[in-house]
Order: C-alpha cells, then structure tokens, then sequence
C-alpha cells in the first residue's frame, strides 16, 4: 500500500523505539535538531538496561586527559577484535566520542567525569591504559529536578544490595552518596538515565511509557512508520523522517538465545523486556545481520528465591571471584581461568568445547573460605555473617567435593597448588593479579594487584556456590552504516530505519574495551542515528 494512502493515527518527523542511552540520546539529538520526535517504552519506567547499570560510558579519546589519541584506541580496539570488528564503524565511534560528550553536555542535565584510576579492561596490550582516563562516569543528580518523572526509572528490586554490577560500581565510585545531605541523590545509571530524560522533556518530548513497538510499516519509499501497541490498543504512527530502533537485544528470548550465541548463556543480569523485538522487526523487512554470536558475557549466580517477574533471576559476580581466598573451578576440580580478569572474556573459558566432554567448564563453582567469608563477606551475606545452605559449607575439601560433586582429588590438588603459587606471589597458570585491572576489584587495603587478589584456601570451613556463563545483553543484530542506518541484506540503506544500542550490530565486535564499553557506542551511534535522522529528507 502506498505510504500516502495509509491512515495514521500519528505524524511525527521521528520515531525512537526505546529509553536506554541509546535511545534517550538518539530522541535528544532528533529534538535538537529541529525534527519532531515521539518515545515509546515497553516498559512502564523508562531507562532499560542503562538504569540498572553502573552508568559508565568508554569514551577513548576525549580531551580531558592527555594523551588520549584516536590512534591509541584503534590500535587498542583492534588487538582484542581479532578481525572481528567493523572499522569503519569503530573509527567512527572513536572519532565522535567527545563531540557526543559535547552535546549531552549542552542539551541535558548529565555532566561527565572522568572515572578516576579505572583501567581498561585489557592495559597490557598495544593502546592500552593502565592508569585509566577513558571511562566517563555521570556525576550525582538531584532526582527532585525530574518532578513527577523521579520515580518512573527502571531499578532492580532492593535486596541483596551489594550483588552485581549496579552496586558495586555505585559503592566503588561514589561510596560517600549515602553521606549526602540530599537524600533525592541518585549516581551511576540512575543519573545518566535521569540527566538525559530531564534533557529530552525541556526539549518537549515526552517518552510514552507501557508501549510496545511491534512491526514497521512501509510505504513506497522504506520505512514509513510503526505499529505501536499499548493499554489494549494498538496505533500505527507515521515517521516522517524515519524510525530509531533503540530497544534493546535477544537475551531474555530463550529461541533466539538458542538460534544465534556461540555457546551456553544461562541467565540475563538484564531487565526481562530485552526479548528482541528491534531484532525481529528489522529481519522482517531483509536487515542484513551481524555479531549475531556474540554477547556481553559476565559470569553468573543465581540466589535460590530470587526471581523478578516471576523469573529467576541472574546476578553478575566480580567482587566475589576476585577478592583473595576464593578461586573458579570446574566439575573436576580443575581451574581454568582467571578469575580476576574483565568478565567479557571469562565467556571463552566457559565456552570450550571438549569433543567428548562437552562444555567442560560449564557449570563450574566459586570455592572459598572462612577467611573470605569473614573479611569480605560473599553475595549478600555481610563480612562473618552466617552462611545460607545453598553455600555448602564443608569442614574440609573432602567433604565439599562430595557435596557439590566436584572430584575430590582434583580439587585437592588445585587447592594444594594454588596455595604454593599464592605463597610465591604469583599465579603461572593463568596470570592472575599480573594485569591492573586484576586488582581493581579486590582487597583495596592491599599494596600490589597481585594482593588486592591472590589469597591461599587454607581455612575452613570450605565454600562452595555454582558459577555459569550469562550476558548484561545481546551484540547481534541489524548491520548498520556509520549514521546508524540499518543496512539491507543487499548492501544499501533501509530508507528510514536506524538502529543504535544492543539493537545494532555491536561495532567493536569481540572487543570490550573498559567500563562503560557498552554504554559509549551505544550514546555515539544514538547521537549520530539522531542527527540523520533528524536531517534526513521527509518522505511524506
């Protein structure tokens, strides 16, 4: 049907699928720019996945640290790619970083800072930064400035407070918050989200919550519109100028999950409306596809009775496994990675495949001891607080092997071993505390990184709590070009359509360059689908 015989119920220049970063910055930008835009959200907070995170975003050559050359990151980017990542696309993102900061700056309420000490996932190799500067942190934002918006943001429920990402960050780069005499204080992604929406409403957008993009209308010339269904209706709403898909990954769709990662994802630490639908309906009209394998995987527990939407939940793990007195092995008692490094690339270990053996090293299981208890504390239990049951606390290894089924010999002689090369300050087998990073996470009282986490397993009681691969989110999706235009299976652009976030193609491939590594392409390439879209020539 030609697009000027069909009826809408909406006319609008743009239309932004979607209330992360991504999207949030991709509707500001089209505001901006003179185009007018409409917001749906699926969920009924705005915010997606962005909200629930630490709010870091890896901008890798900005101007408020010296040295931080566009050559640096590429080269950076490049040595953990192996070849999988688009370099157009990531020249790109590299080279727009700082006016994308710029922007946000000028046309929201969110102020950056550099994230002080935070290295990059990988400092050894060529490019990269042992002493941090490239991860941009949102400042604390006064949630009363946002009025009848300040509780509509998407936040996981209160409990086990200091499991997963969103509160370790929260406690590791603003510990002092809870000190404020302001008490609407929020940081980390609660800000950036915040800061944003508070941007997009002064620029006369207001997102439409409980509203669910379903399918993309075409009309002679692309993507014309877009069925959106809500409160028991459903509207289809003409996008002049075109539609940015900026609603999230596959994660949480279970055939999808099956049909296109490179290996076992057991849980998402993401919020449940991550299902796919950018996915699907940009496949619907011939999108071309890429990194269709590939996630941002993290490590895993999930703690007996905690669900959301009446879901078992996932939680991310970083503190636990990389404080000293605990290690990772696998269902013979072997370790097989190091524990202490990016939680990106553990997903590699987990997934070797074994031709007889299978996934060897999935499920697996953090081992540690009373001293870690004790010190530390572990997942939501607080330092020499009493041990659940699903811990299974053992009086000796022996009997930990036996009730979790790890083999016993070999967890006897992992444990023997990790203990002699701990005493000589150093771990040969896989590198742990050589790296910066491996230390940023760890016992902060100690001197070296080696110290912040090597630690021997020396007192019992023995722990143990099974560990198995998720994702914060999808990489896969629509290819894009470097204004974020969904490309076809047939080379060119799909007139009108854009895609940005985890619902594009992830740019950088393999490669998670540092904190924030999936939040800083996804606002870039939000800004730069904004702008074309918002300059983009109307077809009705």
């Amino acid at each position: 049907m030609p697009a000027g015989a069909r009826v809408w119920d909406d006319t609008v220049d743009v239309v932004v699928l979607g209330t992360g970063a991504a999207g949030l910055t991709a509707a500001l930008t089209a505001a901006v720019n003179g185009a007018s835009v409409a917001v749906y959200e699926k969920a009924a907070t705005v915010g997606g996945t962005t909200a629930v995170s630490g709010g870091i975003a890896w901008i890798p050559a900005h101007n408020r640290v010296p040295g931080l050359t566009v050559d640096a990151a590429l080269d950076y980017l490049r040595a953990q790619s192996f070849g999988a990542m688009d370099d157009e696309l990531v020249a790109t993102f590299v080279r727009t970083g700082q006016e994308m900061v710029d922007f946000v700056e000028k046309h929201s309420d969110v102020r950056f800072e550099v994230a002080s000490g935070f290295p990059d996932y990988k400092p050894e190799l060529p490019g990269g930064r042992p002493s941090g500067g490239r991860s941009l942190s949102p400042l604390p934002y006064d949630l009363t400035r946002l009025g009848d918006w300040a509780d509509r943001i998407t936040a996981f429920p209160a409990d086990y407070s200091n499991v997963g990402f969103d509160a370790e960050t929260r406690a590791r780069l603003h510990a002092d918050i809870e000190d404020a005499a302001d008490g609407d204080l929020c940081v980390a992604g609660t800000a950036l989200i915040a800061g944003l929406l508070k941007g997009l409403l002064d620029a006369g957008v207001t997102p439409a919550t409980s509203c669910r993009g379903v399918e993309l209308l075409a009309g002679e010339h692309g993507i014309a519109g877009v069925r959106v269904d809500g409160g028991g209706t459903s509207r289809r709403v003409c996008a002049r100028r075109g539609v940015i898909l900026a609603n999230g990954g596959f994660e949480w769709d279970t055939a999808l999950v099956e049909a296109f990662l490179r290996g076992p994802m057991h849980g998402a630490v993401s919020p449940p409306t991550n299902t796919g639908d950018a996915l699907r309906m940009a496949m619907a009209h011939g999108a071309d596809l890429a990194n269709m394998g590939e996630a941002w995987w993290v490590p895993i527990v999930r703690i007996p009775g905690d669900t959301i939407d009446g879901e078992q939940r996932s939680r991310s793990v970083r503190l636990e496994r990389t404080r000293p007195r605990s290690i990772i092995v696998n269902r013979s008692g072997r370790r097989f990675v190091n524990e202490a490094c990016d939680y990106n690339s553990m997903a590699g270990a987990f997934h070797y495949l074994e031709p007889r053996g299978g996934y060897v090293n999935d499920p697996a299981w953090i081992v540690f001891d009373s001293v870690h208890l004790k010190r530390y504390g572990f997942l939501g239990v607080e330092p020499g607080g009493s041990a659940p049951d699903w811990f299974c606390e053992s009086p000796d290894l022996p009997s930990l092997a036996a009730r979790t089924g790890i083999d016993a010999g070999g967890l006897q002689r992992t444990v023997a071993a990790w203990n002699r090369d701990v005493a000589a300050g150093a771990d040969p087998e896989f590198g742990r505390g050589a790296s910066a990073y491996d230390g940023y996470w760890g016992d902060e009282h100690a001197d070296t990184p080696a110290g912040r986490t090597l630690g021997p397993l020396d007192a019992a009681p023995y722990y143990a709590v099974p560990l198995s691969v998720g994702a914060m989110g999808t990489k896969g999706g629509p290819r894009t070009d470097h204004d974020g235009r969904v490309l076809h299976v047939s080379g060119g652009p799909i007139a009108g359509l854009f895609a940005a976030g985890n619902a594009m193609a992830g740019a950088t491939g393999r490669a998670y360059g540092g904190a924030g590594g999936t939040i800083g392409p996804a606002m870039v390439f939000g800004f730069r689908a904004g702008r074309a879209a918002a300059t983009r020539a109307p077809e009705i």
